[in-house]
């Protein structure tokens, strides 16, 4: 039985070319209408990331209290996943391919539409997985809307820029509504650095946070669930 204000959460594995990843999938309630699916893209190991990250729980807990369905994963070769892991050790000093991971989100998206049988999802990514985020906002039709979370623009990923922010910014014009979201804190992704490169998206920063949010998570999680629209719900804690 799943009591008032909480989530129930089911292990379950999404298909992919590297073998079966591990992943976490939440209905969004059963007693009301359900709003757009939202892939979690985790942050990587290699930055001390995983989908079992304290912030992408509270990201999934707010979601489900407004009655999106969510479906977070890990990469390959983290955790139980199958495969190797995709990432050299960060950060550096040459362009890191994250064509793996991306292939990674890509199968975890396909089993999202598949569950929901919607057309149109959100996504979600923090750190490294807001790179990921953001190549299926450019390159996959059915990301309608994403939020980016700490997004490693500069160095950590190599010299090259990991986010192609004018492409975008063509995106949001077109209708998608994209946020980014940064600790005032982070020393990994400077504040200011990310609000310069991002002028023209919505950028929400968080007082007294860090990379990994272990001060400002609430609002964190509440500035990317904004992002995706529509009022707290608590008929949304039912349990799926």
């Amino acid at each position: 039985m799943v009591g008032r204000g909480e989530v129930l959460e089911r292990m379950t594995t999404v298909p992919s070319p590297s073998g079966p990843l591990e992943a976490l999938w939440q209905a969004g309630g059963v007693s009301v209408a359900h709003r757009m699916p939202i892939l979690v893209c985790p942050p990587h190991p290699r930055l001390g990331g995983s989908m079992d990250s304290a912030v992408l729980a509270e990201i999934v807990w707010q979601l489900a209290r407004r009655r999106h369905p969510t479906l977070r994963f890990n990469h390959a070769g983290v955790s139980a996943s199958a495969g190797e892991l995709g990432l050299p050790w960060l950060p550096s000093t040459d362009d890191v391919d994250v064509a793996p991971l991306v292939a990674d989100a890509t199968a975890a998206l396909a089993q999202l539409l598949a569950s929901t049988g919607a057309r149109e999802v959100g996504v979600v990514g923090v750190s490294v997985g807001a790179v990921v985020a953001a190549r299926l906002l450019l390159h996959n039709s059915a990301v309608v809307a994403g939020a980016l979370v700490a997004p490693p623009l500069f160095g950590i990923l190599g010299p090259t820029p990991a986010i192609d922010i004018p492409a975008l910014l063509a995106v949001r014009a077109g209708g998608c509504p994209i946020v980014v979201v940064v600790g005032e804190d982070d020393t990994i992704v400077s504040a200011d650095d990310v609000e310069r490169a991002c002028r023209g998206l919505r950028v929400e920063r968080i007082g007294g946070a860090d990379h990994s949010f272990q001060r400002g998570m609430s609002a964190c999680a509440r500035a990317v669930v904004d992002a995706f629209g529509g009022p707290d719900d608590d008929d949304s804690h039912d349990a799926p």
